[in-house]
């Protein structure tokens, strides 16, 4: 009692050092669960049916609210996986990262990936008791494809719909896709009785799904309750009741674990692992994760962030970011090793590319540049930005959030020091999660805002194809050069032969030659330094001995992954 009353204190003082720490509770990716299952085989006890039980409650703290209950206008992890609760998809992906049915029960496609048939699963009801059918589908896929949905790209090869009876329907692409399931994975289905007519507001006050749990409140920034779904088709999980705090200082995040407030917490402090280690009733894991934390530049327009309170100046006018020798002078300035060392306390691994070890189109020969400061500033005196009196070459604005990956604040200050340091003069613009993507939007939600931002991305699809659509596809200021393609590409980005390779990797049955098509598209764009990859971040979770947790690769956090111990 006296070691747990002086860790208490501890944590609420915040006086914590950035220190060293190692966990023997590492999980690796073979023990990672997938991002859903196929209810009709599920046979982990998570989902095993259990009796009503007043202690099946569980409180887990995480770094953030949902951004909405309408689950599409954000693609964002915390917002998606408190969704997922309360909608499903057609498909999603088991831990083996195979497609496996949920409201589909099974699928067919011609054999030049053009005509997918899919068969819905019949006698599924709605939380208010309406029929799912294929209405609810073609209401749910027109709607992600208006101008409010952040996953309109989910779409992008899609041409028509028809419907052959209640419960079965074709999707007609514009052209060949092999990954459909991937896509549409992502794509949660809405009540079609309840939604039409309704403004996307009111849409987002009424969530009404299939899931496992119905949502009983949402108080925005302290809580969102779930009760189990005892009508539901499949598999019913243990929790009955489930609540969702978000907690976004991460000293209350650990103090409410140590407490016993909540069952557990995502994104613990990196300091903190070692003082909560320290309490023998919690575990800390840490998984391998998908998500790389990298830097965008707007290094193909004359004209960076129009629309910006802080835009970018140099002594000629000119875009720096446009010169290659400066976008990698910008790589070698960075410490990568140092920060994962004393930012991130070990947590994170260094990256060479978006693509995570084991996708299709993991590419092993693009490796990361090597950290030269000096090297950095010959190029730059190469590409004719001389340091001037003050000691700097040009200005530039670092946007980040603060409150969205692991220390990204701390991070972006660590960038922005190695740049300084090469002489590039570095405003550092930090904004809540909130607003952060609104802000950094590739297509001008807020205004052409940007010209260098620090962002994440992960994709749990297992095929790096759906990445470069997102992330390499050529996109210009004034829009996409494909409709659906480059939604993320946020530094304008183009190379028609990098389009084309995706393009064709997207209509390729073969896995191996569509493995080779997207090799050569991700050496392409390192070369071209279309991006600045910094680490792939490990996820740490404190998880009480009250239950037991693993984590899923994608970090959705389910509560039907959690089991109780009594």
């Amino acid at each position: 009692m006296a070691k747990k009353l002086l860790v208490m204190l501890v944590v609420l003082a915040m006086t914590f050092a950035c220190i060293g720490c190692s966990s023997n509770n590492n999980v690796t990716l073979n023990d990672v669960s997938g991002t859903g299952n196929n209810a009709s085989t599920e046979s982990t006890s998570a989902q095993e049916t259990t009796t009503q039980d007043p202690t099946r409650e569980l409180t887990i703290g995480l770094a953030g609210d949902a951004y909405s209950l309408d689950p599409y206008p954000l693609n964002e992890t915390i917002t998606n996986g408190i969704n997922h609760h309360i909608f499903e998809p057609l498909v999603r992906k088991n831990p083996s990262l195979q497609n496996e049915g949920v409201l589909a029960e099974s699928w067919e496609v011609n054999d030049d990936g053009t005509v997918w048939t899919f068969k819905l699963r019949e006698g599924v009801k709605f939380h208010n008791g309406n029929t799912f059918d294929v209405n609810d589908v073609l209401y749910t896929y027109e709607r992600a494809l208006t101008d409010m949905s952040a996953f309109k790209g989910m779409l992008s090869t899609l041409d028509s719909m028809r419907v052959i009876d209640d419960y079965t329907f074709e999707m007609i692409m514009i052209q060949p896709n092999v990954l459909l399931l991937s896509q549409i994975n992502s794509l949660v289905i809405m009540d079609k009785e309840t939604c039409e007519g309704l403004s996307d507001e009111e849409i987002a006050l009424t969530p009404v799904g299939t899931g496992m749990y119905k949502l009983i409140e949402h108080v925005r920034e302290d809580r969102v309750v779930f009760e189990r779904n005892e009508e539901y088709w499949g598999e019913k999980p243990e929790a009955t009741k489930v609540t969702y705090k978000p907690i976004t200082n991460e000293g209350t995040r650990t103090a409410n674990i140590i407490s016993g407030a909540v069952d557990m917490i995502t994104d613990v402090p990196v300091r903190d692992t070692v003082i909560i280690e320290t309490d023998d009733k919690i575990k800390i894991m840490d998984a391998p994760s998908l998500r790389v934390i990298y830097l965008n530049l707007a290094g193909w327009t004359a004209t960076p962030s129009l629309d910006s309170e802080k835009p970018m100046k140099s002594p000629d006018g000119s875009n720096p970011f446009q010169k290659i020798e400066v976008r990698e002078a910008i790589y070698r300035a960075i410490d990568e090793e140092t920060i994962i060392k004393q930012v991130m306390n070990g947590f994170a691994v260094p990256a060479a590319t978006y693509i995570p070890e084991g996708f299709n189109g993991y590419n092993p020969n693009v490796k990361r540049l090597s950290f030269d400061p000096e090297k950095a500033e010959a190029l730059l005196d190469e590409a004719g930005y001389p340091k001037k009196d003050d000691g700097y070459r040009f200005e530039i604005t670092l946007d980040a959030s603060n409150d969205r990956y692991v220390n990204d604040g701390d991070i972006a200050a660590a960038v922005a020091g190695y740049l300084e340091k090469v002489g590039i003069k570095v405003n550092i613009n930090l904004m809540s999660r909130t607003v952060f993507f609104s802000y950094i939007s590739a297509s001008n939600k807020t205004g052409d805002n940007t010209h260098l931002c620090m962002t994440g991305w992960a994709d749990s699809g297992g095929e790096s194809t759906l990445m470069g659509m997102d992330m390499i596809y050529s996109k210009t200021q004034d829009g996409p050069v494909k409709d659906g393609f480059g939604g993320v590409n946020r530094g304008f980005y183009t190379n028609e032969k990098v389009d084309a390779l995706v393009d064709q990797a997207m209509s390729t049955t073969d896995e191996v030659n569509r493995d080779q098509i997207m090799q050569e598209a991700w050496q392409i764009a390192a070369d071209d330094i279309s991006y600045i990859p910094l680490h792939f971040q490990k996820d740490i979770y404190a998880v009480s001995d009250r239950i037991t947790y693993t984590p899923r690769y994608n970090k959705y956090v389910y509560a039907w992954d959690v089991t109780f111990n009594d």
